[in-house]
C-alpha cells in the first residue's frame, strides 16, 4: 500500500476554487456594484498567483457577474431592467419545470416541498425563511427531474443573488402569500395538473419580480 503524500490541487482546482471565492465576495456585497477588481490585489487577498484568478475572473466575467473596461474587470452595476430581464426568463423555465414536476414528481419529490413549506410556514426568522425558500425552488426544479432546465435555472439564481442584499421582502403579509403560492402549486403538482401548476407558477414569479423591482427602486431611488 502506498504512503505517498496527497496530491496537491491542479492549476484547475485552483482556479475553480478562486472562482467561488470571488463569486462569493460578489453575491454576499463583500465586491459592491462598481469595485475595480485587479489581479494582483486579488491574488494577495486570495494568497495565490495571478494565473488563477485571471481564468476565474474571465469566467466570472463569461457568467455576466462583472464587466471589461478600459480599467480592467469591474463589479456589474445593477439595475431594475436586469431584475426584469432575469425573471423574464425564469419565469418562461420555472413555470415549465413547475408543468413537468407534475407529470414526472416522485413521492420523495413532492414529500420534500412538502415539508419545506410547512417548516417556512411556522418560520418566524426571516434568513432561515430565505434559505427555505431557496432551498423549495431547488426541490421543485429537482421534481421536474430535467438536468437541462435545472442547470440554467442554476446560472439565473446566481445572477439573481447579487441583487438579493438590495431587495429583501419583509413585510409578513407579503411573505405569507408567497407561503399561500406554493401550497397552491405543491396541490396542482399532486395532482398531475400541469397546466394549473405552470398558471400558478407563473402568477407566483410575476408577483415575486414585482415586489423585487419595487424594493430595488426603494432602495435606489426612482429618479
Amino acid at each position: 500500500m502506498s504512503n505517498s503524500a496527497p496530491e496537491r490541487p491542479g492549476p484547475r482546482d485552483s482556479a475553480t476554487a478562486r472562482y467561488e471565492a470571488i463569486r462569493n465576495m460578489i453575491v454576499d456585497g463583500s465586491l459592491p456594484p462598481g469595485s475595480l477588481l485587479l489581479e494582483t490585489v486579488l491574488s494577495k487577498r486570495l494568497g495565490v498567483s495571478r494565473t488563477p484568478v485571471r481564468e476565474a475572473l474571465a469566467r466570472l466575467a463569461q457568467e455576466g457577474l462583472i464587466n471589461r473596461e478600459v480599467r480592467g474587470y469591474v463589479v456589474k452595476r445593477r439595475t431594475p431592467e436586469e431584475i426584469l430581464e432575469i425573471y423574464e426568463v425564469r419565469i418562461v423555465l420555472e413555470s415549465a419545470c413547475a408543468a413537468r414536476a407534475a407529470e414526472h414528481a416522485s413521492p420523495y419529490d413532492l414529500a420534500r416541498l412538502e415539508h419545506l413549506t410547512a417548516e417556512a410556514g411556522t418560520c418566524t426568522d426571516y434568513e432561515t425563511h430565505l434559505r427555505l425558500n431557496t432551498e423549495w425552488h431547488a426541490g421543485l426544479r429537482a421534481a421536474a427531474h430535467n438536468e437541462t432546465m435545472t442547470r440554467l435555472l442554476d446560472e439565473l439564481s446566481v445572477l439573481q443573488q447579487i441583487y438579493n442584499p438590495q431587495m429583501h421582502v419583509r413585510k409578513p403579509a407579503e411573505l405569507g402569500e408567497g407561503q399561500a403560492q406554493h401550497v397552491r402549486i405543491i396541490e396542482a403538482i399532486r395532482r398531475g395538473d400541469a397546466e394549473t401548476a405552470r398558471a400558478a407558477m407563473t402568477e407566483h414569479l410575476s408577483r415575486v419580480r414585482d415586489l423585487r423591482v419595487a424594493a430595488f427602486l426603494d432602495n435606489h431611488g426612482k429618479g
